[in-house]
């Protein structure tokens, strides 16, 4: 507990006194310590990192404040954070509908505070390396000292859930696959260190989540087309390959399925044994799943178009286990965002959220038709596995912590590249103008001789 206390008051320290680019460094690494609920007595410490120290970076970066052009995003959000609180009238659990709505509103000025921090040039591509490092540290500082932290002994993770560790890895992965500003050796470096630490850290989603996002950042590369297809085509081929010798395969990785959550996982679907304990609590979050679905079929018209009430989600998870009634938090007994946005909030709410997440999608891709640097193709490539993710990991109740960072991250970097297309355009504007000027002063000139 020591330990972890003094690396979070650190990074606080920095994030709050030191200059900007070191902050934002440190406020990146910061999301990678939680404190769980067990641990009530410290556990605000999650409410400073996700609101109020947001709240003071946001000051500190007061002078890049304004935009020149608003998108549909942030209002989106906006509407959803306004209708989650509403909603929160007919919920049995008051405060930590409260708490929710906080924790959304602390994600967007999160958002704002990178945003600022590209404008200012405090965050780039280039943050990527000391933010890998230090986040690979902190994953072995807590392997080393406090390995049951989140009770995930065995699992390489900083002092947070193994699964909001693993989303974070992601992000970094695909900042690092679509990077143009950092050299290639660098880049491979990064994404083999990632791929290794993701495989320790036995995260299923997310190690399927990189091979999709590895697959689209190959086609939206500027790669020549022939390259293209014929990756994609070595990649099919070894596909069929493995396909074939599946057997000997399973077999030989069988060996070490005790030991890692992934190989675990992969025999157990190819025996087709659903009961296997290498599927991990994928048949916990099934049967949850399947229970909030058939509560959503058996909801009145009002509570299917209005929802059943912000944090009431948690009676789902609870009249199933009655371990989890006693649990801190309500915002993280479902971990489906998907079925706990239709569930609480109804049709009103997912429509919101159908919003935000399809401005971000043409955000993205809007993003690359202008983007040199791959600013922007880091959060196209991600994007689909963190909406996977979503289906089995809370992010709505996690202001401030590395899954939600992880994203926002992309979403400020993502920036960089409309702003620069912007500033192209100006200059071109300016040029076009002065040439006209010029054209005028000479026509002037040969009129008056």
């Amino acid at each position: 507990m020591i330990l972890v206390v003094t690396l979070y008051v650190v990074l606080v320290a920095v994030a709050a006194f030191g200059p900007l680019r070191w902050s934002i460094i440190a406020f990146l690494l910061l999301s990678t310590i939680d404190f769980p609920g067990e641990r009530s007595a410290v556990g605000i410490l999650n409410s400073g990192k996700g609101i109020l120290l947001p709240l003071y970076l946001l000051w500190r970066l007061r002078r890049y404040s304004g935009h020149r052009t608003v998108i549909v995003a942030p209002l989106a959000w906006g509407a959803l954070v306004i209708y989650a609180a509403i909603a929160g009238f007919w919920s049995i659990f008051p405060l930590s509908a409260l708490k929710l709505v906080g924790h959304m509103a602390g994600s967007l000025l999160i958002c704002f505070v990178f945003v600022r921090a590209t404008k200012g040039g405090y965050l780039s591509q280039t943050v990527l390396v000391p933010v890998t490092i230090g986040t690979l540290i902190l994953g072995l500082l807590c392997f080393a000292f406090e390995p049951a932290w989140t009770g995930e002994a065995g699992r390489f993770t900083s002092f947070m859930p193994a699964q909001g560790f693993a989303s974070f890895l992601g992000a970094l992965f695909c900042l690092a696959l679509c990077s143009q500003a950092l050299k290639l050796q660098v880049r491979i470096a990064v994404c083999l260190a990632i791929v290794i630490a993701l495989v320790f850290n036995g995260s299923r989603i997310w190690f399927l989540g990189i091979l999709i996002s590895t697959v689209i950042a190959l086609l939206i590369s500027d790669l020549r087309p022939w390259i293209k297809f014929c990756t994609l085509g070595a990649i099919v081929i070894l596909a069929s390959l493995l396909i074939r010798e599946s057997s000997l395969i399973v077999e030989r990785l069988g060996r070490d399925a005790s030991s890692n959550r992934i190989v675990a996982a992969l025999s157990a679907f190819y025996e087709g044994n659903s009961a296997s304990r290498g599927l991990g609590t994928l048949n916990f979050r099934k049967t949850i799943g399947a229970t909030a679905i058939e509560r959503i079929k058996e909801s009145s018209l009002s509570e299917l178009i209005l929802g059943r009430g912000t944090s009431n989600a948690a009676i789902v998870t609870g009249s199933l286990y009655r371990g989890y009634s006693g649990y801190g938090d309500p915002n993280r007994m479902l971990h489906n965002e998907w079925l706990r946005i239709l569930y609480e909030w109804g049709i009103v709410g997912f429509l919101f959220w159908g919003l935000f997440v399809g401005s971000i999608a043409v955000f993205a891709f809007e993003g690359i038709r202008n983007d040199p640097d791959g600013n922007s193709k880091a959060l196209f490539a991600y994007l689909p596995s963190f909406l996977i993710g979503l289906a089995g990991e809370n992010f709505l109740a996690g202001a401030g912590s590395a899954m939600s960072v992880g994203f926002l991250l992309l979403i400020g970097t993502a920036s960089i590249a409309h702003r620069q297309a912007r500033d192209r355009g100006y200059q071109r504007t300016r040029a076009r103008s002065a040439q006209r000027a010029e054209s005028d002063v000479r026509a002037f000139s040969r009129t008056a001789v």
